[in-house]
């Protein structure tokens, strides 16, 4: 299942999601959809001014855009922490000063956090203002879902 997120410049929150974030665009109609996937996080974004298509319904209680918080179940949330971390240094500027991260205050310093209640979360931000909130229950070490390499995640036996 893929969270839903508003944009009023899809190009342009495609190119975040892809240039900074290190998420892969699986489908891109400009103007209208992209999906982006990072791990577990797979995101679909909308233009704004999209149509919906055949057999859908136009959502009347979306009249315009701003940004919201989304919360998206995750496994290994230690690992999408480490991963997206890795894209968000890598993605670098040249000031007077050297060579710095510009976009490092959009994830936290330290890392997932347990929460009283049992579960991991940490929360990181878009171009537009979105706060993607990750949640690990810690449901996949039961069901022996595992990393295999890169950003690939699969569901199977534990190794």
């Amino acid at each position: 299942m893929s969270t839903i997120l508003r944009t009023p410049d899809l190009a342009r929150t495609v190119d975040d999601y892809t240039g900074v974030l290190g998420f892969t665009c699986r489908q891109h109609i400009p103007g209208v959809i992209a999906v982006v996937e990072h791990g577990p996080v797979r995101l679909q974004l909308w233009a704004c001014g999209a149509m919906p298509g055949p057999g859908e319904q136009a959502d009347s209680h979306v009249q315009s855009w701003r940004p919201e918080q989304h919360s998206v179940a995750v496994c290994h949330i230690h690992a999408l922490f480490a991963s997206l971390r890795q894209s968000i240094l890598r993605a670098v500027r040249t000031s007077v000063n050297g060579t710095r991260s510009l976009n490092v205050h959009r994830l936290p310093e330290g890392g997932p956090v347990l929460q009283p209640w049992g579960a991991w979360e940490f929360s990181f931000k878009d171009i537009d203002g979105h706060t993607v909130h990750c949640v690990d229950w810690g449901l996949c070490q039961r069901a022996g879902a595992r990393r295999v390499r890169g950003n690939d995640w699969q569901v199977g036996e534990a190794p």
